[in-house]
């Protein structure tokens, strides 16, 4: 992407300030189901956008080409705390643990063509990553980020009436003996990495959230609002969507 573009140029940068939301450490399911609703209202025109920020408690999840064979060590999943669920993002199966960056843009996307959007994500994450001192590369037909080979960063979305939820996962300072229990995104021959394996050295989440919202505008030439601190069970209220609904159970 050529400094300067935006993603969202071509319709028409969101001008409103975009609430960013940090929901702590927080169960899937239930996130889910908030994605699913803000959605709506960002379709239907009730609020503009919306990022949730967070980190998820152990879990493995299913996207919609997701196979129960790239669990590859089912047995140690229950003796790790780690729960499997299905998920409605697009892609293959996928770990998420504290440690683990997930950011969640939940908004419009221009003339509804998804590859630019694709590319602008990762590109929010290589800026991440270039301000930590790590240069990450991309593969072609594969979405995400590595580093010398190995995965460091993750994206699935789910695309609904033109609006965008899901995202990206950034290894920060995760347990990566994690990854031993699953085939990540469909790839067998990759390893996991994370930006302390990399750097050999601690980074605060903080500060990657940070570096985050700060890569966030420049690419996407959006206005955020200040980073705000709010249960995922308070969001609906505090945007003025409809109260939750029951969410599946895990599998």
């Amino acid at each position: 992407m050529r400094r300067g573009t935006h993603v969202l140029a071509h319709r028409g940068v969101i001008f409103s300030p975009i609430p960013v939301l940090d929901l702590g450490v927080a169960p899937y399911l239930p996130v889910q189901d908030l994605q699913m609703r803000l959605r709506h209202a960002v379709a239907d025109g009730a609020i503009p956008a919306v990022i949730l920020v967070l980190e998820h408690e152990p879990v493995i999840t299913l996207g919609k080409r997701g196979l129960a064979t790239d669990i590859r060590r089912p047995q140690d999943v229950v003796a790790r705390g780690v729960v499997i669920v299905e998920s409605e993002r697009g892609g293959q199966v996928t770990l998420h643990a504290p440690g683990q960056l997930v950011t969640y843009p939940i908004m419009p996307i221009p003339q509804r063509d998804v590859r630019p959007y694709v590319f602008a994500l990762e590109e929010v994450l290589s800026r991440v990553l270039l301000a930590a001192d790590l240069t990450p590369s991309r593969r072609s037909g594969r979405p995400g980020l590595y580093l010398d080979g190995a995965k460091v960063a993750s994206l699935g979305l789910r695309c609904e009436r033109g609006v965008a939820s899901h995202g990206t996962s950034l290894n920060v300072d995760i347990d990566l003996s994690l990854f031993d229990l699953v085939t990540a995104c469909g790839e067998p021959d990759v390893h996991q990495t994370s930006m302390r394996a990399a750097l050999g050295r601690p980074v605060t989440m903080a500060w990657v959230k940070q570096a985050y919202l700060v890569a966030f505008r420049a690419v996407f030439g959006s206005t955020l609002a200040p980073m705000r601190a709010l249960p995922y069970d308070q969001v609906g209220p505090v945007v003025g969507i409809d109260p939750a609904s029951p969410s599946p159970t895990n599998l």
